[in-house]
This record gives structure tokens, sequence and C-alpha cells, in this order.
């Protein structure tokens, strides 16, 4: 990770039943130019996989604040939501 560049953090619901989570799964590296990482959020936003649905029949992508957006994913039986922050790295501490 670079200190000063711009990253998606990614939350979403892992496991099912009395199994499921709500966590910060990953996260993504998208630059040092704040422009290019929300192109490349807004991307993500539209084109992740999550682990649930297993079939994606549809989504919204709704903007959640100015460097946030959640995503609810039409499955073909349920739906699933996740969501996306855009992030600056300000300092790593090992």
């Amino acid at each position: 990770m670079e200190v000063g560049s711009w990253y998606a953090l990614l939350e979403e619901s892992t496991g099912s039943g009395q199994y499921a989570t709500w966590k910060l799964t990953t996260y993504f590296e998208l630059g040092d130019d704040r422009e290019t990482a929300v192109t490349r959020i807004q991307y993500l936003a539209a084109t992740y996989r999550p682990q649930h649905p297993w079939t994606d029949r549809g989504r919204r992508i709704f903007e959640h604040g100015a460097d946030s957006w959640v995503v609810v994913v039409e499955g073909s039986t349920s739906r699933h939501h996740f969501r996306l922050s855009l992030t600056r790295l300000l300092a790593e501490h090992t």
C-alpha cells in the first residue's frame, strides 16, 4: 500500500444464515489521482461480483454521500448489497 494513494474499501456480507457477517472484505488500489479513482470505483460498482447472489440479474447503484456507493444486486431468488467507499491512505504503521 502506498501512502497518499486512493483506495476502494469493499464491505459486504459473507457467509449465510446464522454465519452471515458484514465486514470489510478487501480493498482495491485506485491510483494517485482522485478523478481517476472516482472513475475506477464507479466501474467497480457496476462490475464487482459479490459472493452472493450467485447470479446477477441486475443491480442498482446508489451514491451514499460524496465518496460512498451502495450497490443492490438482484439474484434469481434473493437480493444482496455491498458498499464501496473511496478513501485515501494517510499513514501506515508497521
